[in-house]
């Protein structure tokens, strides 16, 4: 919002030309951080807090070790990454200094996501919500002021964007570490077991690299879309770089309850209750549902208005406005698909079933939604109309293809990390 209000729609577009490759780069972080969920939970769900001291270590330093090799590889092939996503020259020092500011900001905010799955995973959503309040808090006072300057800080234009967002991740990372010491003894690191447990590594791995590829499956055909929307000017990749912000936006809540129904089935999943799986899913998708059809109708009755906070007035925002609503026409149904797939997701993950989910990820994205997109939008088609129609289609496929794995599949029979051997270890607590 606070690039498009202070620095006009060429800023936003910048921003949108990178959004997907952030998106990418860090994927196999995120499938590691599904994984570390997935075994939080199930073993949180035994009572089983030996097991939990080792997941904790070994997870977190795999973690972080991936983290900061991405974030180098993202700095030392920044502009190859902008080049293949056809970067329009006019916006491509923007780019450059947007993404490689993030990328070397990338383990703060790799270490926000990493506290936030740990405690989905423990069923504190609560304090999830908190370090999320205060993220957001910092980025609305911090971004801003980086971008326009304040006392002896220079304006920093869409540079100053990264910067904004990379400041507010380190202080939320340092205040939500020590707000976590005082009040949740399993982020005290000194209560871990740093013994290196290659059980414990090996399920990160089976479960987190086809989760990772499942991500870089997505951001990839993301990368591919914003390389097809490039070709028909700034205004559009502006408008499309609104949409994605007010989507990413929108589908919080979806996000939300995948992974509530990731933790919820992985803790009964672990206790061995399979019905309430069941119910958790059905609970689930109609949650979805209705939240899908509220978003629905927000966009299509508001999408102007909406994008209009993105945008400062001029001739040319009305010009990307337009291209907003037409985008919105399409894309806005999409989101009743997202209540159903990513309900039926989170309850696969919890399973740890994540080679399907990159199966069915893969089907939708780049057999089904890139292939259209290119015929809808190729010569004689509907140009980047195309585009959106192509995303709607592939995300309408993708429920009929997870709902039918999810009754059909054999994700019910998969069993993870077996129970710590030691029955006094069981009986273990952390203490402050």
């Amino acid at each position: 919002i606070w690039v498009g209000r202070l620095l006009g729609h060429k800023a936003v577009a910048a921003v949108a030309a990178c959004l997907p490759i952030i998106m990418l780069m860090p994927a196999f972080l995120i499938g590691l951080g599904m994984a570390t969920n997935v075994l939080i939970a199930q073993a949180f769900g035994r009572k089983d807090t030996a097991m939990l001291r080792k997941i904790l270590s070994n997870s977190f330093f795999s973690s972080i070790l991936f983290c900061l090799l991405i974030s180098l590889l993202g700095i030392l092939f920044r502009h190859q990454l902008l080049q293949w996503v056809h970067t329009p020259a006019e916006i491509y020092d923007m780019a450059l200094s947007y993404l490689t500011i993030m990328m070397a900001m990338l383990v703060f905010h790799f270490y926000v996501s990493w506290m936030n799955g740990m405690l989905r995973g423990l069923g504190d959503a609560t304090t999830v919500v908190k370090i999320l309040t205060l993220l957001a808090g910092f980025n609305v006072v911090l971004v801003p002021l980086f971008i326009r300057g304040i006392g002896p800080l220079p304006p920093l234009g869409v540079a100053g964007a990264a910067w904004g967002s990379g400041a507010a991740a380190a202080l939320t990372c340092l205040i939500g570490y020590v707000y976590l010491l005082r009040f949740n003894p399993y982020i005290n690191m000194r209560q871990w077991d740093y013994s290196l447990d290659g059980n414990i590594i090996r399920e990160v791995f089976v479960i987190g690299v086809p989760a990772s590829l499942q991500m870089m499956v997505i951001s990839l055909a993301g990368v591919f879309i914003v390389s097809l929307v490039n070709r028909y000017g700034t205004a559009v990749t502006a408008a499309f770089g609104i949409g994605m912000q007010v989507d990413m936006l929108m589908t919080i809540p979806f996000i939300s309850i995948g992974i509530a129904a990731t933790t919820i089935s992985g803790q009964n999943l672990g206790a061995g209750n399979l019905e309430r799986v069941f119910e958790t899913t059905k609970i689930s998708v109609c949650f979805g549902l209705v939240v899908g059809l509220v978003c629905t109708v927000v966009l299509l009755a508001f999408s102007e208005q909406i994008g209009g906070i993105f945008l400062k007035k001029s001739a040319e925002s009305s010009r990307v406005l337009g291209y907003v609503r037409d985008y919105y026409r399409w894309i806005a149904f999409i989101f009743p698909c997202f209540g159903v797939v990513f309900a039926v997701h989170g309850v696969l993950r919890s399973a740890g079933d994540t080679l399907a989910l990159l199966a069915l990820s893969f089907i939708a994205m780049f057999m089904i939604r890139i292939p259209l997109a290119y015929g809808l939008a190729g010569p004689g088609g509907f140009q980047q109309d195309g585009i959106w129609m192509a995303m709607l289609a592939s995300s309408a496929l993708a429920v009929g293809l997870n709902w039918l794995y999810y009754r059909r599949g054999p994700w019910k029979k998969k069993r993870l990390l077996n129970p710590s051997s030691s029955p006094s270890t069981k009986k273990t607590s952390f203490s402050a």
